[in-house]
C-alpha cells in the first residue's frame, strides 16, 4: 500500500497537478504526503554563476557575484511560490499538516525544505518513500526528463508521473504496457496496490521486431485474474505508427485513468540511455503513468 508519498515541489506551474494527483493516491490508501522543496547549496550557486561568467567571456556585464545573487533571488521566489501553493492546497483540501506518524486522520501532509544537490536529495528521499509523484514537465521549468530518469533508476522505488491536469479519477481502469522484461514485471509488482482495487485491467502488448509474445501476455492475464479483476488484452503484431503513440491511443480508447510501464533502458552499459518509449513518456502525457525500473 502507498502510505508514504513523496512529492518534490519546484515552484512552477506543474506543482498543483502533482499535489492533486498525490492526494488522489493518499485518499485511496489513507496515506501521507511528504512535500519537499530543495534549495541549491550556496557553493553550487557560485559554481553555476562562474560557469555563466566564463561562457559570457571577458566582456560580460555581470560579475560572478551578480549572477549568484540573481540565482539566489530566483530560488527564493520559487520557494515562496511552492510554499504558497502547498499551504493553499492544504487549506482547500482540509489537510492536517503533521510530521510524525501515525496519524489517524489521514490523508495528511508535511512541508520540508532541504539544501544540497537537488538530484541527490530527491533520489535519497524517493528511496525511503513508498511512491514518488512528480509533476508533468513544462517548458518553463520543473524537474528535467534526465532528473526524473535518474530518480527512477537510482531510487529503486516506483514513480508516478502526474499529467498537466490532475485526473478526475485514478486507478479504476488501468492500462499496462506489457513487454516481456524484468522491468515490466517489477512495474506490475509496484502497481499491485492499484491493480487490486481496479475495476478493469487492460494489457497492451505490441510485438517489436516481429517478436511473438502472445504466450507471455496470456500467462500474465491468467495470473492477474486471480486478483478478481477483469483483465483484457489488446495485442498488436505491428504498431500503428510509433509504439509510444499506439500504446497511448489504446489507453485512451479503453478510458484508462492510469498507465503502468517498466522504465527499461536498451543499454546496460549506461543507465542514462533510455529506450524510445520511456523517453517519450518522461517528456509528458495526458495520463498518469506509474513506472518502475
Amino acid at each position: 500500500m502507498f502510505k508514504s508519498i513523496f512529492v518534490p515541489t519546484t515552484g512552477f506551474s506543474n506543482d498543483p497537478a502533482a499535489l492533486e494527483t498525490a492526494l488522489a493516491v493518499a485518499r485511496t490508501f489513507g496515506g501521507h504526503l511528504d512535500c519537499v522543496h530543495v534549495h541549491p547549496d550556496p557553493s553550487q550557486i557560485f559554481m553555476q554563476a562562474a560557469g555563466y561568467d566564463v561562457g559570457m567571456g571577458t566582456g560580460a556585464a555581470f560579475a560572478v557575484g551578480d549572477i549568484a545573487t540573481a540565482l539566489q533571488e530566483e530560488d527564493s521566489k520559487r520557494t515562496e511560490r511552492s510554499r504558497k501553493t502547498f499551504d493553499a492546497f492544504c487549506l482547500r483540501e482540509k489537510l492536517e499538516q503533521v510530521s510524525l506518524a501515525p496519524c489517524p486522520r489521514a490523508p495528511t501532509a508535511a512541508w520540508t525544505e532541504l539544501m544540497g544537490r537537488e538530484i541527490d536529495i530527491l533520489t535519497r528521499q524517493a528511496r525511503v518513500h513508498d511512491l514518488t509523484v512528480i509533476g508533468h514537465p513544462t517548458q518553463w521549468g520543473g524537474l528535467t526528463r534526465e532528473m526524473m530518469g535518474s530518480m527512477l533508476l537510482g531510487s529503486g522505488r516506483p514513480l508516478l508521473l502526474a499529467p498537466a491536469k490532475a485526473p478526475a479519477r485514478l486507478g479504476e481502469t488501468i492500462a499496462i504496457a506489457w513487454k516481456d522484461t524484468a522491468e515490466s514485471a517489477r512495474a506490475i509488482t509496484a502497481a499491485m496496490p492499484f491493480i487490486a482495487k481496479a475495476r478493469q485491467i487492460v494489457l497492451i502488448n505490441i510485438a517489436e521486431h516481429d517478436a511473438v509474445t502472445i504466450e507471455a501476455v496470456d500467462a500474465l492475464a491468467r495470473n492477474l485474474r486471480w486478483h478478481d479483476v477483469q483483465t483484457d488484452i489488446r495485442y498488436l503484431a505491428h504498431p500503428c505508427g510509433s509504439i509510444h503513440d499506439t500504446i497511448l491511443t489504446i489507453a485512451k480508447e479503453v478510458s484508462a485513468d492510469m498507465l503502468v510501464m517498466g522504465g527499461y533502458s536498451h543499454s546496460r552499459v549506461s543507465e542514462l540511455i533510455f529506450g524510445g518509449f520511456t523517453r517519450h513518456v518522461l517528456a509528458g502525457t495526458e495520463l498518469p503513468i506509474l513506472m518502475a525500473h
